[in-house]
Order: C-alpha cells, then structure tokens, then sequence
C-alpha cells in the first residue's frame, strides 16, 4: 500500500501504554485531538470489507469525520470479504496494514497474538457497549479491538411460505429432526427448483452450534486443537444427509453456481444464518412478493439453543500505526457520533453500543432482528474464546472438504479424516 502519497504530514508511533497515557494527557487539557489543520493535516487509512452499498454509507460517515475535524485526512478502500482478507493476509509480513480497519471475530487471534494490533484500554472509549460485547474484543485478557455491531445466529425463513404449505413458525426449542421434517414438506409443496432449506453441514459456524448445544466447542480454551473427534465431525456432517440425498436441499452442482442467495433467488424456503443478513435479503423478497422472518435456529436441547451474541464485525487500530491518536478520535467518532450511527444505520448489524441503538433509525427489517434477539436473550451464553489463527484456513479445508461428500466423492468419516489431518497441520504451523 502506498504510505504518505500527498506529503500528509505524520507524527510519532505511539503503541500500548504510551498511546494511552498520551491520549489520557490530551484529555486532561481538554486537547479536541491531535495535531493537524485543514492546510497541514496528517493522514490515517481505514479499511473493510462489504459491498458498495456499505461502501457508499462508510464514506458518507468518513467525510463527516473529516468535516468535524480538518486536521485528519482519511483514505478508504474496501474489497469483498475473500478479497480484502486474502489482501490483509498478504500484508501482514511486512506489518504494511491501515491504520484502522475492520476485524472479523475468526481472525483476531491471528492478527492479535502477532502483535499486529494496538492494545485499546484506555484508548478509545469502552463505557457505552452494551453488555458482553467486549469480551469477545479481547485476547488474553487485553482488549485489541472494539465491536461495531453484533448478531447471533438464527434461521432465517419465508413466513408466507411456511404458512401457505401448513408449517408452523418455528419457536425456540425447535429440534433439528422437526426442521428436517418441515423442509422435506416445503421443498416438496414449493415444486421443482425450490427447495425447504439449505445444506447446513457444510459451515463450521453450524457445527459450533450444534457442539455448543451439547455442551462443547469447535476448538479447545486455549485454541491450540479441535475440542472434539473425528466421530463426531463425521456424525455433523451426515445430519443432512438424507435430505441431500432425497433431493429436499439444492444439490452442490446448483449451488456452487449461484452468485446471490438461495432465499432473494426465490430458491430457498429458510436457511441458518447470522441474524444481520435478514434486513439484507427481506427488501428483494419483499420486492418479490415474499415475506421473511427470523426465529431461534434448531437444537438438540430445548433449554440450550447454543447462541451467544458475536460481534459481527470489530474496528482495530493497527500496532504499527504512526496515528493512534487520530486512529482513536476516529474509532470513537465512527461508533458514537450520533450523525454517523444515523448515516451508518444497520448494515453492519445492530450497534454494539448504546448511544447507537438510541440514534439508529431501525426500519422495520432491522426493528425485527432487534426483536429475534430479545427474544433468544435468555438463551444467550459465554462466547467462546476468540479462535486460533488458522481458523480462516480451517474454515476452507472444511467446506472445501465437505463438496467432496456431497459429490459422493468421500465417506463423511473418510473427510473427517482428512479434515483433521488438515487441521492439525495448519494448528501446529501456528505454534
């Protein structure tokens, strides 16, 4: 990435202790920020990922910073999600990163435990998240990053088809052999070339789901191996099994061809999900004379529905930035000035903080994820610890794995094998 191409003016790296005991000696002076005019300003960069809607919105927000304070210039640049973390990967070496930039919740460990990220205690502001979320910003104890918003995982589901064909909405406590049952119904009354549901098996955010409603998890506490057996993949990934095979879920040959969604297709009946993707898909469906709604996803055990509230997306400040205090002003200003919560809205999920919620104009499709989650609230529990570096690469090798049974070119437990042979590898190259 090219640094400093106007001739912006920088000021000295601050990192950890020293960036907090400058900012908290600014504030006590009452200092607005750092140093820089709108003739000579100093420059920080900000990145994510999303598409050009988010584009447009982040952007709106950004000029609003910089009209708010003419001594930061701020340059952008987003990609789409495979992109932009292949890029970031690719730059980590030589710590070449923005000064701030979006996290995702799997990759804070491998960011995190490099030092790649500036501890944020007493850097930015952390009074106003609603409760819970930032555990899950911290590694080891040490806060390195800050939510921008939050979701949980739900099923997300065509209300007028369910009730055209005689199913009935989902509650919590629904079992996954009931959701099984229910898409054989619908993908038989939808006719050909719609389907009940989707293949779940093939995402490992499911299977942790799954783990946690029986009381385990996808990785160990300290992220170092996988907190189950090969048995036990083998058994997740055949629980779709017989509705694959009978056709009641859409095929790999189809699905590897879609370049939008089953469910704004007009192809799917439900799906599991995180719950911010609802308000995304419900304006196209409704356009198309559906309706989607949101409900607890299945379980093994009415009493424990395996939910816990993720970030779903982080801010963090890059630990070589030569701008941590106008890297901070800008964290803070993006998640709490009332102006930029209303530009921003909800396309990055439901606020994480509170001012946010307060100044979110919520339309109705967001208004209803505010409503699933107040709704599963009880059934809430720890997050997890933040997941090892190579889940990104885990991640892959098990889709990517798991084609392989649904073209019936391997047995669910000769893929478990591999899985695990390819997951042991990519964990110990991280020690």
């Amino acid at each position: 990435m090219m640094r400093n191409p106007h001739g912006l003016r920088r000021r000295s790296l601050l990192t950890g202790a020293s960036a907090a005991a400058v900012l908290a000696a600014a504030a006590a002076c009452g200092d607005d920020g750092p140093a820089g005019t709108a003739d000579d300003p100093i420059e920080i960069s900000f990145e994510w990922w999303g598409d050009e809607t988010r584009a447009e919105l982040t952007k709106q927000a950004v000029d609003l910073f910089q009209q708010k304070n003419e001594g930061i210039k701020v340059q952008t640049n987003f990609a789409d999600f495979p992109t932009y973390w292949e890029g970031l990967t690719g730059r980590m070496a030589s710590r070449d990163l923005p000064d701030v930039f979006q996290m995702d919740y799997s990759r804070l460990r491998q960011f995190g435990s490099s030092g790649m990220l500036l501890p944020l205690e007493g850097v930015v502001k952390t009074d106003d998240f609603r409760e819970g979320f930032l555990e899950t910003a911290k590694l080891d104890g040490q806060l390195i990053a800050v939510p921008a918003a939050g979701n949980t995982l739900g099923l997300i589901y065509r209300a007028d088809w369910f009730e055209a064909h005689g199913v009935p909405a989902p509650a919590p406590g629904y079992s996954w052999d009931g959701y099984k049952a229910d898409i054989a119904t619908l993908t038989a009354g939808l006719g050909d070339g719609k389907w009940g549901g989707g293949d779940w098996a093939g995402q490992y955010h499911f299977m942790e789901l799954w783990l946690r409603q029986q009381g385990t998890s996808f990785y160990t506490e300290d992220g170092k191996a996988l907190a189950f057996d090969q048995a036990k993949l083998a058994e997740w990934w055949a629980t779709s099994a017989d509705l694959y095979a009978a056709g009641n879920v859409p095929p790999v040959e189809t699905t590897i061809e879609w370049t939008e969604g089953g469910l704004v297709q007009d192809l799917l009946a439900s799906e599991i999900g995180w719950d911010n993707f609802m308000p995304g898909s419900a304006p196209t469906v409704e356009a198309n004379g559906g309706t989607l709604a949101l409900a607890a996803p299945p379980s093994l055990d009415p009493a424990n529905l395996g939910l816990y509230l993720k970030p779903s997306m982080q801010l963090v400040i890059s630990g070589a930035t030569e701008q941590a205090e106008a890297a901070a002003k800008f964290v803070d200003f993006f998640l709490g000035d009332p102006e930029a919560i209303a530009i921003l809205g909800t396309n990055r999920g439901i606020p994480a903080t509170n001012a946010g919620l307060e100044n979110v104009e919520l339309d109705p499709y967001a208004q209803a994820v505010l409503d699933y989650e107040a709704s599963v609230s009880a059934y809430l529990t720890s997050p997890p610890p933040a997941p090892p570096a190579a889940t990104g690469a885990i991640e892959a090798k098990f889709m990517e794995i798991y084609q392989q049974v649904q073209y019936g070119e391997m047995t669910p437990a000769d893929a478990a094998a591999l899985l695990f042979t390819e997951a042991e590898t990519l964990l110990a190259n991280e020690q």
